[in-house]
């Protein structure tokens, strides 16, 4: 019996599995139930592909963006004339140097190379990438695109990134970092984008040309320069505390305006710290969705120009303010894609008597484009995007109000001095407010080409006022094409 026992074998204990074929159990296993899963994603993938495969092609395309104020881009040219115009373009091309090509691609040479090959094409439409077509074309005709930016910015606003397509979401504010614009052609010809240097002197050239259009002027002609601030100069209290401000090079941009004109004694008005000051206080004096100033922006800066002119500005409650629109979405919501303050509020400076006065609008050569009565056209620009050119603007709803010439005249007054006013259109919104003062000569030096001489020997002339934004006026060099025009003029007049 004992024999037996002993005899009796214990059962070996289980054999315990590796950790490696434990965990591949594991993953068998959930495989298993993600299977229905990865089933749904991948459905809903390839629904979303087809749905908006399909979409592109039977939505009609756009002609315009309303939100970006902007035209879209249209399918590129597939006929046989434009691949064989390439193949001879790119043909040519392989046997030039780097700087061969950039003289060949200049606009400058633009006629030969339509001589050489024989297009009757444009000159961008010449030198454009099918690809980079196809890819701009893709891009701008994409099915609910205005709905998928917004909710690209609202994303962006929810994982705390406060900025999209280089708009920055100051509070109720969209502000633009960065407005430094334009290439550079480099001696060898090839190109690149400015710089904040390059901007910097820019402002000293514009200044520069003030100098010399202030010291030919006769003594009876008094002149100003007033430069506006961009919003991110004037909201610069509601940027986030995070933003590095000192990228925007602002403190660099009015330091360098400030010397230059100290340097060479141009008159200046400094409006930007009225505005910023204002602004703080929660006064609404620049758009939430635009980069211009409100109406009463532009009445505050009125009344610093005339104070600095030796007048006195008509007080706030001498104007009767009616809004134009509370609908107005511009520039920056056009970058973002959407705001999260609202839209804006465009008012409109009335006054006793200003149906009186009447607004020309002329080309460069005199001829008539539209007549207004006072300084608004709101038939035309009540019911499209671009509601800001409601100031002076023209029929031809694309310009705005950045005419070449605008001539304001009251019609109840004979004898009147007059101010020429050299702007871009941050001065739009200044005429309503100086008329009051002068009959106006305001000119966009960035679409007027003719002769100043008719404006500048009437003897009425009594002021000259250059008024921009700075970031025109970092960017722009048409000031010249004023001080080209008035230097030689008063110069022949005093000898």
């Amino acid at each position: 019996m004992e024999n037996k026992e002993n005899m009796t074998k214990v059962a070996p204990k289980p054999k315990k599995k590796p950790e490696a074929e434990i965990l591949l159990d594991r993953q068998i296993e959930m495989r298993k139930k993600s299977r229905g899963t990865d089933i749904t994603i991948i459905s809903v993938f390839c629904a979303f592909i087809l749905f908006f495969g399909i979409a592109f092609f039977v939505i009609p395309d756009k002609a315009i963006s309303k939100t970006e104020n902007r035209a879209l881009k249209q399918a590129p040219d597939l006929s046989f004339s434009r691949i064989v115009s390439d193949l001879k373009r790119d043909l040519r091309m392989m046997t030039m140097t780097e700087s061969e090509k950039a003289e060949y691609r200049s606009e400058a040479n633009w006629d030969n190379v339509k001589a050489a090959v024989g297009t009757d094409k444009s000159y961008n439409d010449y030198f454009a990438v099918f690809s980079d077509e196809i890819g701009d074309y893709y891009a701008d005709q994409f099915p609910f695109r205005d709905q998928l930016r917004a909710v690209k910015a609202a994303t962006e606003i929810a994982l705390l990134k406060r900025e999209s397509n280089d708009v920055l979401f100051a509070g109720k504010y969209l502000v633009k970092k960065d407005t430094v614009s334009g290439v550079v052609i480099e001696e060898d010809g090839s190109t690149r984008a400015r710089t904040s240097e390059d901007a910097k002197e820019t402002i000293k050239e514009n200044v520069r040309m003030i100098s010399g259009i202030e010291k030919y002027l006769p003594d009876n002609i008094d002149i100003r320069t007033a430069i506006a601030g961009r919003t991110v100069d004037v909201a610069r209290s509601a940027l986030p505390a995070i933003f590095p401000y000192a990228t925007t090079h602002a403190d660099e941009y009015w330091q360098t305006l400030k010397e230059a004109a100290e340097g060479s004694g141009v008159t200046t008005v400094d409006i930007r710290d009225t505005l910023q000051n204002r602004f703080a206080a929660g006064e609404y004096v620049c758009y939430k969705t635009d980069h211009h100033w409100t109406s009463l922006g532009a009445y505050y800066a009125y009344c610093d120009i005339i104070r600095s002119f030796g007048g006195e500005p008509y007080a706030l409650d001498q104007f009767r303010r009616e809004v134009f629109t509370k609908k107005f979405t511009g520039t920056t919501y056009a970058k973002a894609g959407a705001c999260f303050g609202g839209m804006d509020t465009i008012e409109l400076f009335r006054f006793d008597g200003d149906e009186n006065y009447t607004s020309t609008i002329t080309d460069s050569y005199g001829n008539v484009l539209t007549t207004l009565r006072a300084f608004y056209n709101q038939d035309v620009y009540r019911d499209i995007n671009d509601k800001y050119g409601v100031f002076i603007g023209s029929d031809r709803s694309g310009d705005g109000g950045n005419n070449a010439v605008t001539i304001v005249t009251d019609n109840g007054q004979t004898q009147r001095e007059k101010m020429i006013l050299i702007k871009d259109s941050f001065g739009n919104s200044l005429v309503p407010f100086l008329a009051r003062h002068y009959d106006l000569i305001v000119l966009d030096m960035r679409v007027y080409t003719g002769d100043m001489e008719e404006f500048l020997s009437d003897p009425a002339l009594s002021h000259i006022l250059v008024a921009y934004n700075m970031e025109t006026f970092m960017n722009d060099e048409n000031i010249s094409n004023a001080a080209l025009r008035i230097i030689p003029y008063f110069r022949s007049q005093s000898n």
